[in-house]
């Protein structure tokens, strides 16, 4: 059954082991707030998503599927991993100075449409 999540029409199943799916590797730079919206970006769906705060000193924040929820902190050099979701969207906000995150997941192709004219 098809999911709603930020206006996008989503029915992969994550632990689905026979979908089509391909790795992804975004670097983010200092001072930098990135939104990286996979169906536009990739026509995929993010199913495991590494953020890896790659700052000695300064935390980053982040943001998963949602535009209003408030931005979450991710300490100096540690990483957040989600894994077995259905991931629209990221937004990643770096520390000013030295900031640089890596984003990194797989993505599970977006199904293609069917021409039922065809039939």
């Amino acid at each position: 059954m098809p999911t709603a999540i930020q206006g996008f029409e989503v029915i992969t199943r994550p632990k689905d082991t026979s979908i089509e799916s391909f790795p992804i590797f975004i670097p983010i730079g200092p001072g930098q707030t990135r939104i990286i919206t996979f169906p536009t970006e990739f026509n995929a769906i993010a199913i495991g998503l590494m953020i890896d705060n790659l700052d000695g000193l300064a935390a980053a924040s982040y943001r998963i599927n949602n535009s209003t929820a408030p931005m979450i902190n991710l300490s100096a050099s540690s990483f957040r991993t989600f894994s077995d979701m259905n991931i629209v969207s990221v937004t990643i906000t770096t520390a000013a100075v030295s900031g640089n995150v890596i984003v990194s997941g797989q993505m599970a192709a977006l199904p293609k449409p069917i021409n039922l004219g065809a039939l």
